[in-house]
């Protein structure tokens, strides 16, 4: 008692004595013999506690022995393995009181040691595992140590979790399994002074009469539970601002399903640190609750005893010194142990699509030797359930993983990926698996980005460029005229590229002056996506640029062109950008093409009922600029150039022209996805409010991030349109109509959340005006514009819409641009354009009825276009 109770309060020693029978001894003799023995024993147990109690019981009883440990509040009955009757009599009032029952079967070491005992544990079962945990956390010492028999073996990151989670202070260690037999007997443990188990073993078994002491714990009582499906949770990432946990269902096919919104909380060192209600699977949580948390599912009910309700354990991955090696955890089993290899780095695996389990992944990560930490993407991009995303953007979503953590200050020192397309990385490596061991200790320096500036460093491959002149317009006549005279006024080269040209209206201007240009000595180089522009994919051809390509001094390339059978990847991975340098002084870039709709004013227009959706002008945005961003915008035009077929030419960096700060932010296909990296950092860095104006199917991380922004008070006001352009309830008529008209139905879908939430979302209306037919009243045009604002202070404006295509497939071009004077005349105009359109209505019955209507689109993309 003294060894493994040595705080007692009270001790009561019961002696099984039979009645005596000497004939030959007077009863006087027996008496004083009782007593003497009785003094003896109350002596000895006096070293253990003030309080003791010593009586002889000449029959021993399962009811009686129950009685004396209730009555007497005791918390531990200690017994000698013999005689057997005995430890059945205990082992009944075990199960009766719930007392933990210390069976002591040789002679114990003297108990004034300078060490901890050294304990053996034993959960072979759920409910074992967590009695054990549970003494552990209450009883167990700093100095002692547990070895402990699981039914698989534990690793040191395992043991660290526990500890944590539980709250235990001894030293935990794994130990190999043994049969009962050995593991009860004198040899097969010579170190271990306790076994602790959590149910008394077979009576047989406790005949070896020697060996370490056997503790029995109480035994635990199961808190009633309402069945549930069992739930799933990745390890996480604390980015020193907040930890974001993502949980699905354990089981299914296909894609985890996010578990249900509901109250979950989360428990370190024993005790519940922090509750939170999940959204979609996602719940976010403050920085530094611990490096190990368990957590369950509250239903409502308050937790008297936290871990016994635990549900899951989880790692809590934090910035430190070492360097770490992010690799997807679906690459091969056979590649693995190449990863272990890299003895100077920690590997980390990366769920980058909930396709399977994180339970099953740590699996295979075990099996392979690796530590079993299992992270997700899309709790570190908190992108929701994002069926958007498809397997062959894992490459590039991992490289944004380890982007956006070194920018949290962790020390990614290289990524390890499968697919055909090697992602871009800055300050990281991109490897195979078999080409991480060349890679070697590497730099492992990550320093953490506080201010947005630094994020956008770190994010879009981009630098803030000073001493620009840059004007921003929302206006297709203001763009046309810009168009015009920079290519009439150049005098030694113009630069074109575009996505698609027509020969209409805007074409034919277009390429007169591109043919006087060249005619005059201007280097003209024109550059058009292949496939879009209908030129030289498939046999087409296309007369305006055939046109243009004969013209003198004037030189065509086509990008991409396809030839044969196109793959998925030939089809969408194409160069969506829009830009015109003049003289490498001047530069205009937006979201305009060559054709009507792009550049013609709603004043200019006649509306009529039976026009074609396509002579309808559209909204759309875009910006001239003057100064040493001009010559970052001609880096990114040559190197389509190049990539195209042509040939390099020298660029010269422009003097400054005004004060203005910017930055090009430029995104190749299946590279990387600076621009939608561009976009999230103004929206995670909006205080304020946060305008959004773009009409394409709203990539469901963008959508993630401005209902957050919702939740922390940020206003959100967003500005979308029609595909296929209307005039009242009725559709212009023109190929493809209703198909676009179906388009717009899925482009809405992705803003009925932000009308649900809060958000400001204005449907564009240009109202009826004179001279327009008078059948025609107001018209809602299709918005063709890519920009965002911020705060006042921030804005982006590009070619990038805010769809997946934009976000990953298509190479985009943003101009960045820091200027309270600009952004707020950008914001001024934004409130122009929606002081006349409609505005959404929460409440509304026939939008609510819309909106359900069309909720399966959530996972159209999913369904249809992967």
């Amino acid at each position: 008692i003294r060894r493994f109770a040595p705080a007692a309060a009270q001790v009561i020693v019961i002696a099984h004595q039979p009645v005596r029978q000497f004939a030959w001894r007077a009863s006087d003799d027996v008496n004083d013999a009782d007593d003497r023995e009785r003094e003896e024993l109350r002596s000895v147990a006096r070293s253990v506690a003030v309080d003791v109690d010593v009586a002889f019981a000449p029959e021993l009883t399962a009811d009686a022995l129950s009685d004396a440990v209730v009555a007497g509040t005791i918390d531990l009955v200690v017994v000698g393995s013999h005689p057997m009757r005995a430890l059945g009599i205990v082992a009944e009032v075990r199960k009766r009181t719930s007392v933990p029952v210390l069976v002591v079967r040789s002679t114990l070491e003297g108990s004034a040691r300078n060490r901890g005992n050294r304990l053996l544990c034993v959960g072979l079962s759920v409910r074992g595992r967590r009695a054990v945990v549970k003494f552990l956390q209450e009883q167990a010492s700093p100095s002692d140590q547990a070895a402990l028999l699981f039914p698989r073996v534990l690793s040191s990151g395992d043991l660290g979790r526990m500890r944590e989670v539980s709250g235990i202070a001894a030293e935990l260690h794994p130990s190999e399994g043994l049969p009962m037999r050995q593991l009860l007997g004198p040899s097969a443990q010579p170190d271990i002074d306790l076994v602790v188990l959590p149910r008394f073993p077979p009576v047989v078994l406790l005949g070896v009469k020697s060996g370490p002491a056997l503790l029995i714990l109480p035994a635990i009582e199961s808190a009633p539970r309402e069945w549930q499906r069992a739930i799933d949770v990745p390890d996480l990432v604390d980015n020193g601002v907040f930890i974001r946990a993502r949980l699905d269902y354990a089981t299914g096919i296909g894609r985890r399903t996010p578990i249900a919104d509901q109250e979950l909380a989360f428990v370190c060192e024993g005790k519940v640190v922090a509750r939170a209600t999940s959204r979609h699977g996602e719940v976010d949580l403050p920085s530094g609750l611990g490096d190990s948390l368990g957590l369950f599912r509250t239903n409502g009910k308050e937790a008297a005893d936290p871990l016994a309700l635990a549900e899951a354990w989880v790692a809590v991955l934090r910035a430190g010194s070492r360097p770490i090696v992010l690799f997807d955890a679906e690459i091969e089993k056979d590649q693995l142990p190449l990863i272990g290899r890299a003895a100077w780095a920690d590997p980390v695996g990366v769920r980058i699509r909930p396709v399977h389990s994180c339970a099953s992944l740590r699996t295979k990560l075990r099996a392979a030797g690796l530590p079993p930490y299992v992270i997700d993407a899309g709790a570190v991009f908190g992108e929701g359930e994002a069926p958007d995303v498809t397997e062959l953007l894992d490459a590039v979503r991992l490289a944004r993983m380890a982007t956006r953590m070194r920018a949290d200050g962790f020390p990614v020192a290289a990524i390890i990926y499968r697919g055909l397309h090697e992602p871009a990385t800055r300050d990281f490596a991109a490897l195979r698996p078999e080409q991480l061991a060349a890679l070697g200790a590497a730099p492992t320096v990550a320093r953490g980005c506080a201010s947005l500036a630094e994020r956008l460093n770190a994010t879009t491959g981009s630098e803030p460029i000073h001493g620009n002149r840059i004007e921003i317009e929302l206006d297709n006549p203001t763009a046309r005229n810009w168009l015009l005279s920079a290519i009439n006024g150049s005098r030694k080269s113009v630069h074109l590229q575009v996505y698609m040209a027509l020969d209409d209206d805007i074409g034919r201007p277009v390429e007169a002056a591109l043919a006087a240009a060249g005619a005059r000595g201007v280097t003209v180089r024109v550059l058009v996506d292949s496939l879009h522009g209908l030129h030289g994919s498939f046999g087409a051809r296309n007369p305006l640029l055939e046109r243009i390509s004969s013209r003198p001094g004037v030189e065509l390339r086509v990008a991409k062109p396809i030839t044969g059978p196109p793959s998925l990847v030939d089809l969408r991975q194409r160069d969506h950008r829009k830009l015109v340098i003049v003289d490498g002084k001047l530069a205009l870039l937006g979201g305009r093409n060559l054709s009507h709709e792009y550049y013609a004013g709603f004043d200019e227009v006649l509306v009529t009922p039976t026009m074609t959706w396509r002579t309808v002008p559209w909204l759309d945005a875009g910006a001239r600029v003057e100064g040493p961003a001009v010559a970052e915008l001609e880096r990114s035009f040559m190197q389509a150039w190049m990539d195209a077929g042509g040939d390099p030419y020298d660029i010269q960096i422009p003097a400054p022209a005004a004060a203005t700060t910017a930055r090009v932010v430029v995104h190749r296909g299946l590279r990387d996805a600076h621009t939608l990296e561009a976009y999230l950092a103004l929206i995670e860095g909006a205080r304020s409010h946060i305008y959004a104006v773009n009409n394409f199917p709203m990539l469901l991380e963008i959508q993630q991030a401005l209902l957050r922004a919702l939740r922390r008070g940020v206003r959100v006001s967003a500005l979308f349109g029609n595909l296929t352009p209307k005039h009242g309830d009725e559709l212009f008529k023109g190929p493809f109509a209703l198909a676009r008209s179906a388009a717009t139905s899925f482009v809405h879908s992705r803003m009925d959340p932000l009308v649900a939430a809060g958000g400001e979302c204005y449907e564009f209306v240009v109202r009826r005006k004179p001279g327009w037919d008078s059948a025609v009243g107001d018209v809602r045009p299709h918005v063709h514009a890519k920009a965002m604002s911020a705060d006042g202070r921030i804005c982006a404006v590009g070619s990038a819409n805010f769809d997946v295509t934009a976000g990953y497939w298509e190479s985009e071009l943003l101009l960045v641009v820091e200027d309270e004077v600009i952004v707020g005349a950008v914001e001024a105009r934004f409130d122009e354009l929606i002081a006349a359109s409609d505005r959404v209505d929460a409440n509304d019955p026939e939008w609510r009825r819309r909106a359900q209507r069309r909720e399966w689109m959530r996972y159209w993309p999913g369904m249809l276009l992967y």
